[in-house]
């Protein structure tokens, strides 16, 4: 461990001098270097700082300054200066690599019995004893002015390298930091993506992004305002923002003039009228979410860590994060439109039927209610309820294709008029298939007549054969058929109807959905005595999630 001598002013203005010890490799990179000057020449030295004229540090803590007039007020450069400034004494000045206004500097003697003038000036005026000045004297090292370049010259350049390659090893953690940030920014984009299912809510996209954002940017606060899909707005934030959703919207109205094609970026806020309006606002930036036309929202960052200002790193970033929340609402919406045209399609095929039956006008929407309670009895999910309820809505649908007479008789069918009617589940089954959008639906309106014990139809399809959807939408459209009035009967009583489902179980019908029913009966009775034609889907206000397949989502939703 070498022992050096820090210089630092006091708070009066005076030197105060402080031996300190610094371990290589522990020491501040100036005191390292001139530490590391000292081991390779071994020549005392001290540190100044060329611009004020002030020595820093000193290698030795009896060492006797001296620093000849002007000499430090030479230009700075890359060069050596070797002074001779008397036959006695040499003084050198060696710049610091890639430390502009710092020096290190010294002096050695022409012989082993020199005492030159100025350093018996300098003991004096530094109140050294003669005893000291010849006891450092002794230590001074004595060289040729020739020796003394070529050791400075080869110290230079030994420092000159280490200073590159203290250069390199700060570009080299300046280059991993920002490697690890590039690392973090595609891990969060790369997380982002994979959630950009049409069937996930914008708003909990939208929470994945302020998420990732706070840590990331390494700001006080960042914060997200989403429209929902009911068309308010949402206000989500992770750190702390130095306002609320209403204060964030008077911040916006002060840009209003402000071109969105870019990101917002204001930096050094705190003196400004802005500043005082938005007090602890140091630096903002602002992205929208969306292109004007189709605006939905923006994403706010405040304050920087570690007085950093904002730049284009950080517009950049959130500018990418706002397009791929933008862009997946903008899809969402679009499908939306798309589901809402195909539901026009089902109703219109639904009236079709009601038009060609009215004395069954209600029952496929009945059936599809039931059937979907019945689904949720047995615990199905939410996406599979909404199959459960359209294909139900679409069950007879193949009755467009049977004789209106057949349909309309009130007396007992013929053999083949019956043959007829027992053709509507493959007749709606050919008119839906067509349609991709619908094919999740289709067992159930293809199945729907199929027997547990393998003797209905179609396909004669027995037990757990037949699609579960398909023995539901059986037990539903039982249901409904039984207890409804006709032109030529009244509806069967609960009691009579129950009897016949006890008896069918696990012979006309599936054992596990007659459970189901008796479970749910009185819902049952709830659901057919509250529908009306008028009224249409009873479900439309109850909230879906959209986990399934987004038509029936959207028949909820009517």
């Amino acid at each position: 461990m070498s022992t050096w001598l820090l210089e630092t002013p006091s708070e009066h203005g005076d030197v105060d001098k402080d031996e300190v010890s610094f371990a290589p490799g522990a020491d501040s990179p100036t005191i390292g270097v001139l530490q590391e000057f000292g081991d390779i020449t071994g020549l005392p030295c001290v540190l100044v700082d060329r611009e004020f004229g002030r020595v820093l540090a000193q290698s030795h803590p009896d060492l006797i300054h001296y620093i000849p007039p002007n000499s430090l007020s030479r230009p700075a450069d890359s060069s050596i200066d070797v002074q001779i400034i008397s036959e006695e004494l040499t003084y050198f000045v060696i710049p610091l690599p890639s430390q502009v206004g710092l020096a290190i500097a010294g002096y050695v003697l022409s012989s082993r019995n020199a005492r030159p003038p100025e350093l018996q000036l300098a003991a004096m005026e530094a109140q050294r004893s003669e005893n000291q000045l010849e006891q450092w004297l002794a230590a001074v090292p004595v060289c040729d002015v020739r020796l003394l370049r070529r050791l400075l010259e080869c110290a230079f350049k030994q420092l000159k390298q280490q200073s590159l390659e203290s250069d390199l090893q700060l570009e080299l953690e300046s280059l991993s930091q920002q490697i690890d940030y590039t690392y973090e920014e595609i891990s969060l984009l790369h997380r982002l993506t994979q959630n950009l299912q049409l069937s996930r809510p914008s708003e909990e996209l939208a929470e994945l992004c302020v998420r990732g954002l706070y840590p990331l940017i390494e700001c006080a606060g960042v914060g997200i305002c989403v429209e929902n899909s009911d068309h308010s707005m949402r206000f989500l934030s992770q750190g702390r923002l130095p306002f609320d959703q209403m204060g964030f919207a008077r911040l916006l109205a002060r840009f209003d003039q402000h071109n969105w094609s870019k990101p917002l970026v204001k930096n050094k806020l705190q003196h400004t009228l802005l500043g005082e309006d938005f007090p602890g606002l140091k630096n903002v930036v602002i992205v929208p979410i969306g292109d004007p036309q189709h605006r939905r929202g923006w994403i706010v960052s405040t304050n920087l860590r570690g007085g950093r200002e904002f730049g284009t790193v950080e517009a950049n970033l959130i500018s990418s994060i706002a397009t791929i929340l933008g862009t997946h609402i903008r899809n969402v919406e679009l499908y939306d439109e798309h589901d809402e045209l195909l539901v026009g399609f089902v109703r219109s095929l639904v009236s079709t039927l009601d038009a060609k039956d009215p004395y069954t006008r209600g029952h496929s929407e009945r059936v599809a209610l039931l059937a979907r309670r019945l689904g949720q009895q047995i615990g199905l999910e939410v996406s599979d309820l909404d199959d459960i309820y359209l294909s139900g809505l679409l069950h007879d649908i193949g009755k467009v294709g049977v004789d209106d007479r057949i349909l309309a008789k009130p007396g007992q069918l013929t053999e083949d008029e019956f043959r007829q009617i027992q053709q509507h589940p493959m007749i709606g089954y050919q008119i839906l298939c067509q349609l991709r959008n619908l094919a999740h639906i289709l067992p159930g309106v293809r199945h729907h007549h199929e027997a547990f014990n393998g003797k209905g139809y179609p396909d004669k399809l027995k037990g757990d054969g037949i699609p579960l959807m398909a023995r539901i939408i059986a037990v539903a459209d039982s249901y409904d058929a039984m207890v409804s009035d006709r032109p030529y009967r009244k509806g069967m009583p609960i009691d009579r109807l129950e009897e016949i489902f006890r008896r069918g179980a696990g012979e006309q019908w599936d054992p596990r959905v007659i459970d189901a029913y008796f479970q749910s009966r009185d819902d049952f009775q709830q659901l057919c005595d509250s529908y009306s034609p008028a009224t249409g889907n009873l479900l439309r206000d109850k909230a879906t999630t959209r986990s399934g397949p987004v038509l029936g989502r959207a028949l909820l939703k009517q």
